[in-house]
């Protein structure tokens, strides 16, 4: 057994005696959250569940504390295997060597800190969690084959004036089951910026996902929040298709790089751009975005992969 199979053993050791053996820290303390529709999910194996929009007037921490989630927490504090996490219950049923990603997030998430607060909050507490990924909307310039009119705009309306797909019983992508908010009038992204006051004090990482962020308002929203109230311990992630007009980059690429010279932000860790379903260039902070020559070296990218849109 290699020396992270030993911590993840060693971990799921103190897991099992001061909660039990199905406990999962991602349930606490990571989420995404699907403002432009409502939904949520702590990793990307259950689902995404709804967000009861009536519950955020009083309470915008349900973006994450779900009543779905509460139970399904109280469940694994309980010893029972929820259904929204078979994947998991899956690997681990095939033996005790397996390694699901249930001990690889509780793993990763630990700390005496976080055990501390779950073991003495009753087990509907709301948490804060450490890690956020959102998506601000579905606005974007691309519609992609692998994507989903959930998080294509473009996708969105192509279906919308030719019909879903007839070719694929898996994949037809019909958008007659879901509502698509828009950004400027979403209740869910009103209840973001009631919860970001309380939530940015502890969170320690945040990706912004889409939808496209580099063309979306909440985007620059975010930028013009760490301006006014930074938060030199969070690392901001972007998922990008950098495929956007030169202005949209260069405006995207100064507000990055007056949060990071001004030390408002921990770092830009990486900017992952996709297209055609496949990362094919991770851009670090320290090795491009910080330098002088960022705009035009991500603009003469993204003319490159401009040349790729579908």
């Amino acid at each position: 057994m290699s020396l992270d199979q030993d911590r993840l053993k060693a971990i799921n050791g103190i897991t099992n005696r001061h909660f039990s053996p199905t406990f999962c820290f991602a349930k606490w303390y990571h989420t995404t959250i699907y403002l432009q529709t409502g939904e949520t999910h702590s990793c990307y194996h259950p689902a995404p569940h709804k967000i009861d929009v009536d519950e955020l007037l009083t309470n915008p921490s349900a973006l994450h504390n779900t009543k779905h989630k509460k139970l399904e927490r109280k469940e694994m504090l309980e010893g029972k295997q929820c259904v929204g996490c078979q994947y998991c219950w899956n690997i681990e049923n095939m033996g005790d060597d397996y390694v699901s990603d249930r001990h690889i997030r509780s793993g990763s998430i630990y700390n005496e800190e976080r055990l501390q607060e779950i073991k003495f909050n009753p087990w509907d507490f709301n948490v804060n969690p450490e890690y956020i990924e959102v998506s601000f909307g579905n606005e974007c310039n691309f519609r992609c084959g692998y994507c989903h009119p959930k998080a294509s705009s473009r996708y969105h309306n192509e279906i919308r004036q030719h019909g879903p797909y007839t070719m694929s019983k898996n994949h037809r992508c019909d958008i007659d089951w879901f509502r698509v908010y828009e950004e400027d009038s979403n209740p869910y992204v009103r209840a973001w910026w009631k919860w970001w006051p309380e939530v940015s004090k502890t969170l320690n990482i945040l990706r912004i996902t889409g939808g496209e962020p580099t063309i979306q308002k909440s985007t620059y929203r975010l930028f013009d929040e760490l301006e006014k109230d930074p938060k030199p311990h969070l690392e901001l992630n972007v998922n990008s298709n950098l495929g956007g007009k030169e202005r949209q980059l260069e405006k995207f690429t100064d507000g990055v790089n007056s949060l990071l010279t001004q030390n408002k932000i921990k770092t830009l860790n990486c900017l992952q751009v996709w297209t055609l379903g496949v990362s094919v260039l991770n851009i670090f902070a320290t090795d491009l975005i910080s330098k002088c020559l960022n705009v035009i070296l991500i603009i003469s990218c993204a003319t490159q992969l401009r040349k790729l849109r579908l």
